[in-house]
């Protein structure tokens, strides 16, 4: 049974002036081209804090935890509870605003899937110093801790992960400027590395 994807996209991309999910590359918004290349693999969830997006047909959307953008441990959490529930060992995860497509990366990920970390903690991307928690797998085994964590108001992401068991996967060099972009002229830097 293929862990479902979670697909971050209910952020507010303020610097970004637009929503980072409808940037259209290779003719489609980001969100319908990350949806669609994961729906045949896995079932494909959407942390998008109450919005709707078009061409995303075949993905369930699901509520964060804490309303009004809370950031990604409120959104999360509540998916990695629902794979727990229906028998799932993980979640992948992914931020929407990374020109990688989701099987890609869990190829990479799954490259540890046979250690105890990756089912028992979070397995991340990491890019040089920089550690990715949004392009990770997280076990439902933190779930609980998860949940405790959103509840008494931690939302910084890094510091959650670095609390629990952890294991990162180096990033290929050629993907560091495909994600995590927050400027429209970020965003033009990563399509011209594409």
């Amino acid at each position: 049974m293929n862990n479902p994807l979670l697909i971050l996209c209910g952020g507010r991309s303020s610097r970004m002036g637009s929503p980072k999910q409808l940037l259209q590359y290779a003719g489609q918004t980001l969100i319908s081209r990350q949806t669609a290349n994961a729906l045949p693999h896995r079932p494909v969830w959407l942390a998008a804090d109450n919005a709707r997006y078009p061409d995303t047909d075949g993905a369930i959307y699901l509520p964060d935890q804490l309303p009004d953008k809370q950031g990604a441990l409120s959104a999360i959490s509540p998916a990695l509870e629902l794979a727990k529930q229906q028998g799932f060992s993980g979640l992948y995860v992914l931020s929407c605003d990374t020109l990688l497509l989701p099987e890609n990366v869990i190829a990479r990920l799954n490259s540890l899937q046979n250690t105890d970390i990756f089912a028992q903690g979070i397995t991340a991307l990491q890019d040089g110093e920089q550690l990715l928690p949004l392009l990770a797998h997280w076990s439902v085994a933190v779930s609980g801790s998860l949940k405790n964590a959103v509840d008494s108001g931690n939302k910084r992401v890094q510091f959650f992960v670095k609390s629990q068991p952890f294991q990162t996967v180096p990033m290929p060099e050629n993907w560091s400027a495909l994600c995590n972009f927050n400027t429209p002229e970020e965003f033009e830097r990563a399509v011209q590395a594409a």
